[in-house]
């Protein structure tokens, strides 16, 4: 009997991040300069940082 692999055992659950004005926080790619740059953006009052754990 074939066995499944052990990442596809894994459950692939997505976290949500949420911003401390109640907006959700969504990941964008920005190209500037020649470089490719992942910012979190909140949805409601279009504040950026980083990455998403830094909205806490």
């Amino acid at each position: 009997m074939a066995q499944a692999s052990k990442n596809s055992r894994t459950s692939s659950a997505t976290q949500k991040f949420f911003c401390s004005c109640g907006g959700e926080v969504k990941m964008k790619t920005l190209f500037e300069n020649g470089k490719v740059k992942n910012i979190a953006e909140c949805d409601k009052c279009k504040r950026t940082e980083r990455r998403p754990s830094d909205f806490q």
